[in-house]
């Protein structure tokens, strides 16, 4: 873990990020194989890249070996003024799924201090659900053959 490094994701991102989703769709499980779903695909990433939410881990030859790409719920920022961050997406390439990553991405998303879903789609293969749950995730619900996960910082208890 020690040659990895994370920051945010940027447009600059977006030619490995695709790649990477490519290289691991049938993990995620992500469908990419219409023209429809692509364009949707990259859509979504380029959302995520210009939101400034979305974490990616760098190997030692700063190749993206992971991401949570991840936007605000405008509408949690529209009617109450809160930050709640979405993932939509979330991948790390096959040989670095021993390595930590998981982690480091999501140490790096909860560090905004606001609450965080993520859905896990049945048949998911890349070990996400269990890392959520080592980093205080709970399962809220399941709809559609996916589990959403939920994260939620400590509130602070007020002195009386």
């Amino acid at each position: 873990m020690a040659d990895l490094a994370h920051r945010t994701a940027s447009l600059d991102d977006m030619r490995d990020l695709w790649a990477l989703m490519r290289q691991t769709a049938a993990d995620i499980p992500c469908s990419i194989e219409s023209e429809g779903d692509q364009e949707r695909a990259l859509s979504e990433i380029m959302k995520c890249c210009t939101a400034e939410f979305s974490p990616v881990v760098l190997d030692a030859k700063r190749n993206v070996v992971g991401a949570l790409l991840a936007r605000r719920d405008e509408l949690d920022w529209g009617l109450r003024n809160a930050e709640t961050i979405n993932v939509s997406m979330a991948t790390v390439s096959e040989g670095h799924r021993e390595h930590g990553v998981f982690k480091l991405l999501i140490d790096a998303i909860l560090k905004r201090n606001a609450p965080v879903y993520i859905e896990v789609k049945a048949g998911e293969a890349q070990g996400l659900a269990a890392a959520l749950e080592g980093s205080g995730f709970s399962l809220t619900g399941t709809k559609e053959g996916a589990d959403l996960y939920k994260w939620e910082p400590a509130t602070e208890s007020k002195a009386a």
